[in-house]
């Protein structure tokens, strides 16, 4: 009894590591992703989410959906292109990823002077220090450690061992 136990439990930690092997193989995997909307639904949510955090009236209201509204489609249609390249099988070069990098940075220096004309000096500074903090934490970071937590762990002085002489 007990050796058939013990073979079923092999059995069932192996096939669960094959199976964990499975999905970091590079194999197909399904996405969890959020509901689908369109960029219309997008650039709404966005800039509702900036009227209640930053106070803005109609006007700013307005004007901030049509920057959102301009800026989800070319996100949108930049990610579609992004993933039939992929499909594909297409690579960038290092010319056009470099290309690619500098039309972000010129698209967010663009953003960041449209605002600017948007908003009031009290409100564009709120909007700075969400984006900065943002940027810091990383819109992306899957650690979820704070930058200053991470270094404060790599400068704290080191406990010294004690041996006895």
């Amino acid at each position: 009894m007990k050796k058939l136990i013990g073979l079923t439990t092999i059995i069932l930690l192996f096939s669960i590591s094959l199976n964990a092997q499975e999905n970091n193989d590079g194999k197909k995997r399904e996405l969890k992703q959020g509901p689908e909307f369109t960029t219309e639904q997008m650039a709404t949510l966005q800039s509702k989410k900036m009227a209640l955090k930053l106070d803005l009236n109609e006007n700013q209201q307005k004007a901030v959906y049509k920057i959102m509204l301009k800026s989800t489609e070319e996100r949108k249609k930049f990610i579609e292109e992004n993933q039939q390249n992929r499909k594909d099988g297409i690579k960038l070069t290092s010319d056009e990823k470099f290309a690619l990098a500098n039309m972000r940075l010129e698209k967010q220096m663009a953003h960041k002077n449209e605002m600017k004309k948007i908003l009031n000096a009290d409100q564009y500074e709120k909007w700075q220090k969400t984006m900065m903090t943002r940027d810091k934490k990383g819109a992306r970071s899957k650690m979820g450690v704070r930058s200053g937590a991470m270094n404060q762990k790599n400068n704290a002085p080191k406990p010294q061992k004690n041996r006895g002489n």
